[in-house]
């Protein structure tokens, strides 16, 4: 039997997948490029619980690039808003709703964030650079992992269940008050709407230590009219979504 290079490089190494592989693999998983893509805007609506302090999420996107999230919590009202270009951010008692514009750092968080479809799809029109970083392990299952790095520098490294594909926790950093903190997201429940696969329950936290926030997306609609009022500062006196 005569065997090719390649194959002879399979018996000796195993098959190594590419990045553009896993990528497209992932993408297949969460319903391939059609599903994703006939999605205009999407309105998320469930529970969040941060520590003992537990309140409503609500959470709205639009194409290209817009993003509203509003969560309120027994003592104050937080909302972040961002119509593709600039951004706002509150955080004040509820029916007190106080303004103010984001930093640079929240903006490029928030344009990360306000990608309905992922740094996974089209990450070379968006100029995210994606890379292997090798096999690990979640909780006991298996995973390949990718590191995405956008273009502002930021590194998130993305673990994708190694039979199934599917997302199972990504570390990143977010900016709380003006500081930079490492959490780690975990996904512990999805389900499918019209095709495509949404994460429902999130839980995230400092890596090492228990979750400290848990997420609950109890209802997703997809392609809601939504005005593009919606996520600029001006419209904040239309209140969370219905």
């Amino acid at each position: 039997m005569r065997l090719a290079p390649a194959g002879l490089l399979l018996l000796l190494g195993g098959c190594r997948p590419s990045a553009s592989a896993l990528v497209a693999q992932a993408v297949a998983a969460r319903g391939g490029l059609e599903h994703l893509r006939a999605i205009r805007s999407q309105r998320l609506s469930g529970k969040i619980s941060v520590g003992s302090v537990a309140g409503s999420l609500y959470i709205e996107f639009k194409r290209p690039n817009q993003m509203r999230m509003e969560i309120l919590l027994p003592t104050r009202t937080v909302v972040r808003l961002f119509d593709g270009a600039s951004g706002w951010t509150s955080n004040a008692p509820p029916g007190h709703l106080q303004f103010e514009p984001m930093s640079a750092a929240e903006l490029s968080q928030a344009r990360r964030e306000a990608d309905m479809d992922g740094p996974l799809v089209d990450s070379k029109t968006k100029g995210i650079r994606i890379e292997l970083a090798g096999k690990g392990a979640v909780e006991g299952r298996a995973t390949d992992q990718l590191d995405i790095i956008f273009p502002d520098g930021t590194i998130e490294r993305y673990q994708l269940d190694a039979a199934s594909h599917e997302p199972v926790r990504w570390d990143e950093q977010e900016l709380i008050a003006g500081k930079r903190r490492d959490f780690a997201f975990t996904v512990r429940a999805t389900r499918r709407v019209e095709g495509v696969l949404f994460p429902t329950t999130i839980d995230s936290g400092a890596p090492g230590s228990g979750p400290s926030q848990r997420v609950i997306i109890e209802r997703i609609e997809l392609n809601p009219l939504l005005d593009d009022a919606r996520f600029r500062a001006p419209a904040v006196a239309e209140g969370p979504a219905p």
